[in-house]
């Protein structure tokens, strides 16, 4: 019994360290890291409890902030999607919606009477 739960420890530890590492959904910020909202110019610095608001700066100061100021909390999106699960994937449907109008296949025969 000790053996198979030892093999079954050692499968999954070798299991664990063949996944990918998972991305990081925002930028790791440290205690008074300085944040610049670049479309508002409103500055932020980071304190242990929270975000507070500093003051707006004005065009020249944003020209020149210092290297270590955050201009960005999300990382920069990747080119492709990556999709998690195929059900999120868009359908067949969907991406032939995107190419342009439809188009329907016309039938050559003769209407027949009845």
């Amino acid at each position: 019994m000790t053996r198979t739960l030892a093999a079954l420890a050692l499968a999954l530890a070798s299991f664990a360290a063949a996944l990918p590492a998972q991305a990081q959904s925002f930028v790791q910020v440290r205690d008074w890291d300085v944040y610049v909202d670049l479309p508002t110019g409103f500055a932020y610095v980071k304190t242990p409890q929270r975000w507070v608001f500093v003051r707006r700066l004005d065009e020249q100061q944003l020209q020149h902030l210092h290297p270590s100021t955050l201009t960005a909390l999300l990382p920069a999106e990747q080119p492709e999607i990556q999709w998690a699960h195929p059900a999120l994937e868009e359908s067949p449907r969907v991406l032939a919606l995107r190419q342009g109008p439809a188009r329907v296949a016309s039938s050559h025969a003769a209407p027949t009477a009845q």
